[in-house]
């Protein structure tokens, strides 16, 4: 099964094209309560980000699962992840997107992907569009990995 890990910001966008990218058998999205009903107007959405998020989603098949946390406290967006990581099964292919979502979200979900691509195959992604602009999506691990062995051997 195809798992996909990400954070969502205030806007759905980033999440929208990680879906349609990957087409995941499953997505969990680290979020607050807040994030998941603001409506991102400013950027052209006229619902929720959760209804944006599962319509996305019905296109591409996609179960969703939100994991809810308090994206200003770092141990509760921890948990979240090991709530996430726990639901993993070695034979599960995982791909983990850290570009959306709060600091705290964007910076845990980044540690834990390096890490756990030290431990078993994973596949670190960087994708982010704007409505109507800018699109990069890359597969970073690779370049990812081999800073942060470089920083292991400095310290």
């Amino acid at each position: 099964m195809k798992v996909l890990i990400q954070g969502l910001g205030e806007v759905p966008t980033t999440i929208e094209f990680a879906l349609e990218k990957e087409r995941p058998d499953v997505t969990h999205i680290l979020c607050s309560e807040y994030q998941m009903q603001i409506v991102a107007s400013h950027a052209g959405y006229n619902e929720t980000n959760e209804a944006v998020i599962k319509k996305a989603a019905e296109k591409t098949n996609t179960k969703v699962l939100f994991q809810k946390c308090d994206i200003f406290d770092p141990k509760s967006v921890g948990e979240a992840i090991a709530g996430v990581i726990k639901q993993l099964k070695p034979e599960d292919e995982i791909v983990i997107n850290y570009t959306g979502g709060g600091a705290s979200v964007k910076l845990l979900l980044g540690a834990t992907a390096v890490v756990l691509s030290r431990l078993m195959p994973i596949r670190i992604i960087y994708a982010l569009r704007y409505k109507g602009g800018i699109e990069r999506y890359a597969d970073q691990t690779k370049e990812l990995k081999e800073i942060f062995k470089n920083l292991y051997e400095f310290f």
